[in-house]
């Protein structure tokens, strides 16, 4: 009885453990994902062309 009693326990503990890492772990991400949504300006068309200017494809796509 003791020894299933412990397996119960040890049981409860890891879920308890994993339950509150990923709670943590959600809670950080979602703190990342509003500071990133902060720094998110408007911006133009002509921005974003000058932004996007000097890269190059590389999708390896034959014809």
């Amino acid at each position: 009885m003791a020894e299933e009693q412990k397996k119960d326990n040890t049981y409860i503990i890891i879920v308890a453990v994993c339950a509150f890492l990923a709670i943590g772990l959600v809670t950080i991400l979602k703190s990342r994902e509003t500071e990133h949504l902060n720094y998110q300006d408007n911006t133009t068309v002509q921005q974003e062309a000058q932004l996007f200017e000097g890269i190059k494809k590389y999708d390896n796509n034959f014809e």
